[in-house]
């Protein structure tokens, strides 16, 4: 009797073939990877085209980010700076981490702005594309808001002092500035209202807005295909894009250049994993090399400092300073308003067939005129910056380059309102009548500091120091002032030393024992 037969194992060719089948049945895969990877793209495409991928790729590092250092954030003042600096040095790759927050922020807003140009270059938000240059303005605006609003968090001084004039700005504008501001800072004054709505808006209103219309986006990318080289699209086109006969000719010139081009896979997205990852090593190599900083804690009474926006504000801001007062606010409002119209406006009322850039001439010299200008005020921007830097010398430190506390900063504050016309400390502007201060706390003890202050004939009957003692200053705004002295213990980054204190009181003079007796 002959054995029966036994079924042979199904190969792995043929799972694999039942599961697409699967799938098939109910999501149209072979349908959706024709449609995502199959489709066939122009030919003569570029490198430049990459800057869409590349944008998309700074926005998933900074969600990634993110997401990590939102489990470590406290929002809220008491205790945001304090969770920023144990982000910084308590978790593990936090300090690299945030690095690369802050350094994809802004390589986010370059590669937005860089893509922006180039679509604008290549006549690219012209029929039929109208409604996907009005999506990238409105991803450009959410981008600079995620800078704006990412820019407070810290909650240290740059951030604290950043966000104020930010604010302030806004709240001159006719008619709604005021509302605006109110909104913005959650009252009158920036505070833990603030904070809290700026997290909020940071964290969850503009990624699900800036992923929608991402999303979208992609979409009518998808839908409509890759900007194609200009002139295989001007050649034999009617004169404007209004044209009845423009849409034909639009339809049938882009179909021929996809005859001579390439498939999506893997030929274009070869090209963008290669930006994309070099875009990644970059914001890595400035994480690792400068990482992010972090000054002092946000002091609302210090009013001396001078705040610093980030690059990307810096032209705007330069161009605010060449305004006198009265038209400060019309061009703080004016001037962002223009351009953002002027961009929304742009597919609509320039209707001409031409998208080469040269055979634009006001094209081309707009866009002259804004990238020079810009560079030119940002360039100016830094160089006053450096100069300011110079001429303020290093920043004051408290000892051990430890943050002041509230008690610390308070008295900086009465110190400047005070003492700063008569005492100079670190090569700060100061006055020369009495002597340099940068290493009392070296010298003496703080409260040795809060006697001399208020009485200090009762320790030299020669000094011309006046006596800042009730009612001058309160005792607890001297102790502040004390306090704040014993904090300065040399120039910020010199070698640590320990206190030598040469204490003489007074009193302790008069009642020690005559010799002899």
């Amino acid at each position: 009797m002959d054995n029966p037969v036994e079924p042979s194992d199904p190969s792995s060719d043929d799972i694999a073939s039942q599961r697409r089948g699967w799938l098939d049945q109910r999501i149209d895969w072979r349908g959706i990877r024709r449609t995502l990877l199959d489709r066939p793209v122009p030919d003569g495409l570029t490198w430049w085209h990459t800057l869409g991928s590349a944008a998309l790729t700074a926005f998933l590092v900074q969600v990634v980010t993110g997401v990590v250092l939102a489990t470590f954030f406290a929002p809220a003042p008491d205790h945001a700076y304090d969770s920023v600096r144990y982000i910084q040095t308590q978790v593990p790759m936090g300090a690299f981490l945030r690095g690369m927050h802050t350094w994809g922020s802004s390589a986010m807003v370059l590669l937005v702005m860089a893509h922006m140009v180039r679509v604008f270059a290549m006549g690219a938000y012209k029929y039929p594309r109208e409604p996907n240059w009005l999506l990238g303005v409105a991803l450009l605006a959410i981008t600079i808001a995620f800078g704006f609003t990412g820019y407070l968090l810290p909650w240290d001084q740059k951030a604290y002092w950043g966000t104020q004039v930010g604010t302030s700005l806004a709240g001159t504008a006719p008619v709604v500035g005021g509302f605006v501001a109110s909104v913005l800072r959650g009252g009158s004054m920036l505070g833990a209202a603030t904070l809290s709505r700026f997290y909020a808006l940071h964290v969850l209103w503009l990624p699900i807005l800036l992923g929608g219309f991402v999303a979208l986006h992609l979409v009518l990318v998808i839908r409509q295909g890759i900007a194609a080289r200009t002139a295989a699209l001007e050649a034999g086109a009617p004169s404007r894009t209004d044209d009845p006969a423009y849409p034909a000719h639009y339809a049938a010139a882009y179909a021929a250049t996809k005859r001579g081009g390439v498939r999506f896979w893997p030929h274009i997205v070869t090209k963008d994993l290669v930006a994309s990852a070099a875009v990644v090593l970059v914001i890595a190599a400035l994480a690792l090399v400068r990482g992010a900083t972090l000054e002092p804690p946000a002091d609302p009474t210090d009013t001396t400092y001078v705040p610093q926006p980030e690059w990307y504000f810096l032209p705007f801001y330069q161009l605010l300073k060449l305004f006198p007062g009265s038209l400060e606010s019309t061009v703080a409002v004016g001037v962002p308003l223009l351009l953002f119209v002027a961009l929304i406006g742009l597919p609509f009322f320039d209707r001409r067939s031409a998208r080469n850039l040269r055979k634009r001439p006001v094209a081309l010299a707009s866009l002259s005129v804004l990238l020079g200008g810009s560079g030119y005020l940002l360039g100016a921007a830094l160089q006053e910056l450096g100069a300011m830097r110079g001429e303020r010398g290093p920043e004051l430190a408290s000892a051990n380059s430890a943050p002041l506390a509230a008690v610390e900063r308070a008295g900086r504050a009465s110190f400047q309102r005070q003492c700063a016309s008569c005492h100079v400390v670190a090569g700060q502007k100061g006055g020369d009548e009495g002597p340099e201060l940068t290493e009392v706390g070296l010298k003496r003890s703080t409260a040795w500091l809060h006697s001399f202050i208020e009485s200090p004939r009762l320790f030299h009957p020669e000094s011309e120091m006046p006596g800042f003692g009730p009612p001058v200053l309160s005792h607890q705004e001297v102790e502040e002032l004390a306090r704040y002295l014993g904090t300065l213990r040399g120039r910020p980054g010199a070698p640590p030393r320990q206190p030598d204190f040469r204490d003489t009181f007074p009193q302790l003079k008069a009642a020690s024992p005559a010799p002899g007796t």
